[in-house]
């Protein structure tokens, strides 16, 4: 197997094409769909590595520390990021607790101590063999990592608490805003390119380099271009990072619509049931989703009941949709505005995962509003169907290859 490494593939239209050098701040894109395919940072190494050892120890303070404390009649009670987690669990909801727990804890945790295990490497010159599995699986891991997610459903849990007693923000709430921003700006300082290239590749073998473009296949992960022998590809791995290789993800119309389904199954009882259960002085009310941005709403919160609505009604609603679609697109063979559907699949890809805002704000909500006879908050089964929702629907548009949208329109050129 030969590789080339002056070449690049995008990843959203599978355009083949030269990879230009380019400067601090300056970005390559695509030559036919326009997507961002790598970006120049100055110092990249040394200010990622920096930004990510500040934000492991925001993370450590963030989830060691009280995050609010909740006052209503006299009766208070105080919560760490960990404590709805555990209130999840406790009230049976195992599913909605593995899953916040993920997002919120576990995922950040995980994806900032592999990139110190990976950065720290890097800078001193050196390639374990650890590297390239990894990086890919840390870049995987991203999406999952869901701070800043979290932090906007903690501030609609504030305004909601907001109706009913007094919130005091504590240490852990600071540290965790100054989490987000140190993270976004360690990811945004990395350039991954860097990375890969310290990873030293193995010798091509000889006439390997004569490999007609036909037969190159990218890596998903790294971008890496093997030229592979016809038919070698279904059992290949990426030499750099281990992935396997194959020119198109096997299966992707299959799947995607088998995820698809499901999540639409289940948006039915995620928006009929109620996703939490109020009770105050011995009355209990459900609340949906829909119920709940109608209460902000007519509370005069309009902004937030907005953002609510678009998070947790009309951003699945789209990935649905949409998804449906790209693959309704992609059977039929349409060559309609190719780089409209391009785009609409990447603001897809990249809105899926604000949809947990409901999901942090009701354990948040549970875990500060357990005052027995006066007021209690418990999740109610619409918040398990919902949390489903959000990770078929991220699966799904993962699992979608969006170089099949441009497939049909080679064909009709060629």
């Amino acid at each position: 197997m030969a590789t080339a490494t002056g070449q690049i593939e995008c990843e959203g239209c599978g355009l083949l094409q030269g990879a230009p050098a380019v400067g601090p701040g300056e970005s390559a894109h695509c030559g036919r769909c326009n997507q961002r395919l790598y970006h120049g940072v100055a110092n990249s190494i040394d200010r990622a590595l920096a930004l990510t050892i500040a934000a492991l120890i925001l993370l450590a303070i963030a989830n060691t520390f009280l995050f609010m404390v909740f006052e209503f009649k006299g009766r208070s009670e105080a919560n760490r990021i960990l404590t709805g987690v555990v209130g999840l669990w406790r009230l049976g909801y195992t599913p909605l607790s593995l899953l916040v727990g993920f997002a919120s804890i576990f995922a950040p945790a995980f994806y900032l101590s592999g990139m110190l295990l990976v950065l720290v490497p890097v800078k001193l010159g050196r390639s374990p063999g650890y590297l390239g599995p990894l990086f890919r699986w840390l870049g995987a891991l991203r999406p999952w990592s869901m701070l800043e997610v979290y932090l906007l459903g903690a501030f609609v849990a504030i305004v909601k608490l907001g109706q009913l007693a007094s919130i005091e923000l504590d240490l852990a709430f600071y540290a965790f805003a100054g989490l987000i921003l140190v993270s976004t700006a360690s990811y945004a300082s990395l350039d991954a390119r860097q990375v890969w290239s310290a990873i030293p590749l193995p010798r091509s073998p000889s006439g390997g380099g004569g490999a007609r473009a036909s037969d190159a296949v990218a890596c998903s992960t790294c971008g890496l271009l093997s030229h592979l022998p016809h038919g070698a590809a279904e059992s290949a791995r990426c030499p750099r990072c281990q992935g396997r290789l194959h020119g198109r993800k096997p299966h992707s119309l299959q799947r995607t619509w088998a995820l698809v389904i499901a999540a639409s199954v289940l948006y039915i009882p995620a928006n009929y049931y109620p996703v939490l259960i109020i009770e105050v002085l011995g009355k209990k009310e459900p609340n949906t989703i829909l119920g709940g941005v109608e209460e902000l709403i007519s509370s005069g919160m309009w902004e937030i009941g907005t953002l609510v609505f678009i998070a947790s009604i009309a951003v699945p609603m789209l990935k649905l949709v949409g998804l449906s679609l790209l693959m309704i697109s992609v059977h039929w063979r349409w060559n309609w505005r190719p780089h409209d559907r391009a785009v609409l699949y990447r603001v897809i890809e990249y809105i899926g995962r604000w949809s947990m805002i409901d999901m942090f704000m009701t354990s948040i909500l549970v875990a500060l509003v357990q005052l027995g006879a006066l007021a209690t908050i418990d999740p109610g089964v619409g918040a398990t169907c919902f949390g489903a929702v959000v990770v078929l629907t991220m699966f799904a548009a993962s699992g979608f290859d969006p170089r099949l949208v441009w497939d049909a329109l080679e064909e009709s050129d060629g």
